[in-house]
């Protein structure tokens, strides 16, 4: 059968009940070895055009370390507010003021590397509230007559000699953070005890514990969405502390370190802690952490769009401010505590594990129903903190009892929903298939002050969820020639028709197409997923520039990689002959990339790895030899030992077909001709336009 493809112009405190969830956070890798990356964003001149905003991904973060056992645990669903111990501060900066209110600039002179890879995902500005917020940030959850109260026991801790409050177990000038935690955690403790907010039942307990995040070797865990003991402890074992069941980080430094630190070092001293928690509980809205010394106490917010500190606080002149974050960051509420309590979990009290779940969401009809969470499937959730944080849950229709697939996403303000594309292509064989969705579940400018000036490192961001009909497995789990091209034949054909309803992808990669059911008829053997990075299209080209963020970097074609070059100019539209091209490379990945199904070429072959390079220009040398000069096939003998020669033809022609669209273009780039007619010329090269045919 064939396919004819006419181309067209075109740290922390738990809450939680320890009866909650983990499942493992799926880093996902990519195929032959290569960890997906996102391209880093580049200072480029000043263009006006949309933009996706995607952030390049993070390495991998390690998983949740051992941690050593503490004594008398009052039951096995407590919850923890961590402190942790750091052993090496990090080189100071110079000393820094009283911080005022607004977004305060990082030098990118004065970033480590190690700060420069923090400042690709949430920018180099970092916002500082006024005091004002902060006063009325927690100020409901107990009245103050109870504050003074608790204040006036001689248990508090607290005393207002010769009239200038002060909580006099903090020693005035410790010599280091090992002498300042005791005190600290002393009065967090008794806070804790003293007040109780939220509706949680009697089983929820919370308890302040001392421990140190020190990662260590990466290793594959079992991580759930909310609170339970870790997967590292013993079954039952309540007595270890790790992501999991933590809700929140308390970082406490004495005053002379917090003096050499910029307030951006400070926001982001806890960031790879921070993600294992958004990672291992993945229905997590946001995470708020405290950071303490012997004199004040300010708080650190972080979520989708990015992050923000509070100015600190004196807590001796306002005893009140620290009891109301305490509270704030122990609340059983969880969504106070930043959590989607649309999520909902039940642990074994024996094991302390999570043995089901269940998600609100619309049904068919638009009505909120109760799915059932698959447990024994871990949900997917993207790697860092700022950006879509996609979330996958597999979960079960109430209704009908089929599998279904729930995700999350979180999207600019100026992106078009994903719902709204799907809609669109209802009833195309080979695109996954919408039942329902929300588009605004939450906002990030709900969590945070209403005067906000967002700067380059945070963006208001809507969660939206979509529920999904179930596919099956990505098509690097082939077990079989004629499947995994069948499915590539299938996903190309179904991008031709949204093509020409006005739609095109930009985020065609291994992973965005999916295996059909088994035994699925031709057109449902493999499907096209995610449409977050879609965008409306005239005549096969987007309505807007590329954008070098969109779309997964191993599989970005030349001219989106050119995008990323300010020289270039004008920067064309994304077309779907962009999309094709990434069709290309997931052809190549698959059949360069693997020896037969199962098994990948190792290492992995120099002219694949370095497509997900960070670097534009680094990812691009390879691909425009690929199209230059092809690949060597002696180097790949498994192509004529495994996959054969009608597997080999298709990838010469498909990469014939696509090195003539890029010679085209590059002739259309170096044409002597004014930027418009050059940006025109981009649409309308005759040569560009072609007839691809995939023959299975």
């Amino acid at each position: 059968m064939a396919e004819s493809f006419q181309d067209t112009t075109q740290y922390r405190y738990q809450t939680r009940s320890r009866t909650r969830a983990q499942n493992e956070a799926s880093t996902r890798k990519e195929p032959g070895g290569t960890a997906q990356k996102q391209p880093v964003t580049k200072k480029k001149s000043p263009r006006t055009r949309k933009a996706t905003h995607k952030k390049a991904p993070p390495k991998k973060a390690p998983p949740i370390p051992p941690v050593p056992s503490r004594a008398a645990r009052k039951q096995a669903n407590d919850a923890q507010l961590v402190l942790p111990q750091k052993s090496k501060p990090n080189a100071p900066p110079a000393p820094q003021g009283q911080p005022q209110p607004g977004r305060v600039h990082e030098s990118s002179s004065e970033l480590s590397s190690d700060q420069g890879s923090v400042a690709a995902e949430f920018g180099e500005d970092i916002y500082i509230t006024d005091e004002h917020w902060v006063s009325a940030l927690y100020n409901t959850l107990v009245e103050p007559c109870a504050v003074e109260k608790f204040l006036r026991k001689r248990t508090s801790g607290y005393r207002k000699p010769r009239g200038k409050g002060q909580w006099t177990q903090i020693p005035q000038d410790p010599a280091d953070r090992i002498e300042l935690i005791p005190s600290v955690m002393s009065i967090i403790s008794r806070i804790v005890d003293e007040f109780s907010h939220g509706s949680a039942g009697d089983d929820v307990t919370r308890e302040v514990v001392c421990t140190d995040f020190s990662g260590g070797d990466p290793e594959r865990t079992n991580p759930g969405p909310s609170f339970e003991i870790p997967p590292t402890a013993p079954a039952g074992d309540s007595e270890h502390v790790g992501y999991t069941n933590a809700a929140s980080i308390i970082l406490v430094k004495p005053e002379a370190e917090i003096a050499t630190e910029s307030d951006y070092k400070q926001a982001t001293a806890l960031v790879s802690d921070l993600r294992q928690i958004f990672a291992q509980q993945p229905n997590r809205n946001f995470v708020r952490s405290l950071i303490v010394t012997e004199k004040s106490v300010r708080l650190a917010h972080y979520d989708r769009g990015g992050m923000y500190l509070t100015p600190f606080i004196n807590f001796h002149d306002n005893p009140s401010i620290l009891i109301h974050f305490v509270l704030g960051l122990t609340s059983r509420d969880e969504a106070l505590l930043g959590l989607d309590a649309a999520i909902q979990w039940t642990i074994d009290p024996d094991t302390g594990r999570k043995v089901a779940g269940t998600l609100r969401a619309p049904n068919v009809r638009g009505e909120m129903v109760v799915y059932s969470l698959d447990i024994e499937k871990s949900p997917f959730v993207r790697p860092s903190i700022v950006g879509r944080g996609t979330t996958c849950w597999h979960a079960t229709d109430p209704e009908t009892g089929k599998g279904v697939v729930i995700k999350d996403t979180w999207r600019t303000t100026d992106r078009t929903p994903e719902s709204e594309f799907l809609v669109d292509a209802r009833g195309i064989p080979g695109v996954v298939q919408m039942i329902s969705h929300q588009d605004d579940c939450a906002s990030t400018a709900a969590f945070r002050p209403i005067d906000f000036k967002a700067g380059a490192g945070y963006q208001n961001r809507i969660k939206a969820r979509v529920v999904l009909e179930e596919c099956a497995e990505p098509i690097w789990n082939f077990t079989s020639r004629y499947q995994v091209i069948s499915a590539l034949r299938d996903a190309i054909s179904a991008h031709r028709k949204l093509v020409e309803r006005g739609i095109i992808h930009r985020d065609i990669s291994t992973q965005n197409v999916l295996f059909g059911h088994p035994d699925a008829p031709e057109g449902l053997r493999g499907i096209l997923i995610d449409f977050d990075m879609a965008m409306r299209a005239e005549s096969g080209m987007s309505l807007d520039d590329i954008d070098p963020q969109t779309g997964t970097r191993t599989y970005q074609s030349i001219s989106v990689l050119l995008a990323d070059d300010p020289l270039n100019d004008p920067i064309p539209p994304h077309d779907y002959l962009d999309d094709l091209e990434s069709f290309l490379y997931v052809l190549c990945h698959i059949l360069l990339g693997f020896k037969r199904p199962g098994e990948l070429v190792e290492p992995t072959p120099r002219l694949i790895s370095v497509w997900d390079d960070p670097d534009a220009s680094t990812a691009m040398t390879n691909k425009v030899v690929l199209m230059a000069e092809g690949y060597p096939v002696y180097k790949f003998p498994h192509l004529k030992e495994y996959w054969g020669n009608s597997c080999r033809k298709l990838l010469e022609g498909m990469r014939a077909h696509i090195s003539n669209i890029v010679y085209q273009k590059s002739k259309v780039r170096a044409a002597e001709v004014s930027t418009d007619e050059r940006f025109e010329d981009f649409g309308c090269a005759p040569e560009c336009h072609g007839h691809v045919t995939v023959t299975v």
